[in-house]
């Protein structure tokens, strides 16, 4: 019975130090968290990016350096008006009303055809649900005891986990 207990508290360590949880962070420091706002923000000021000019930029294959000046853009592009559904008339309420119930109905077809909208209502992930077989092979298989259950118990066991942690990691 000691050595069950033993093993499965080292399987439970084993499975609570291997969460990438808090792992990921590990000997990473902000060395500048202490310091004032004002001297940070004086750098950033001092050596900062330039705005860049679009009108500015050129292509070229060679490797001079060219300057361009600036010309005055003669096109302006003009957006299109919008009507608002107050400033519409009747006939143009009705006919967007129309094409929105049809854009509606046409949405919730495809959601309704579709395998992501299947999958999801299928229930457990297959990932968990490996996880709780293998977890419930490997526990009957430390509780039945002797040499080979015990092997045969730990190893479903440790598969269970790695199940867990990959439907742990996805949600």
């Amino acid at each position: 019975m000691k050595r069950t207990l033993l093993f499965l508290a080292a399987v439970a360590f084993m499975a609570s130090c291997s969460a990438p949880k808090y792992t990921y962070n590990f000997g990473h420091y902000n060395y500048n968290a202490g310091k004032k706002a004002s001297a940070n923000a004086a750098v950033v000021t001092n050596g900062g990016p330039q705005a860049i000019q679009p009108e500015m930029l050129t292509g070229s294959t060679s490797n001079t350096v060219e300057t361009v000046e600036m010309l005055p853009l003669t096109e302006t592009k003009t957006a299109p008006v919008k009507k608002t559904y107050a400033q519409m008339t009747k006939a143009e309420r009705k006919e967007l009303r129309t094409y929105l119930k049809t854009e509606v109905k046409n949405n919730i077809k495809t959601k309704k055809t579709s395998v992501e909208s299947m999958s999801s209502t299928k229930g457990m992930d297959n990932d968990l649900k490996l996880a709780i077989i293998f977890g419930a092979v490997g526990l009957v298989g430390l509780i039945i005891g002797g040499n080979v259950f015990y092997i045969i118990g730990g190893i479903a066991m440790l598969i269970g986990v790695v199940f867990f942690v990959k439907w742990v990691i996805r949600q």
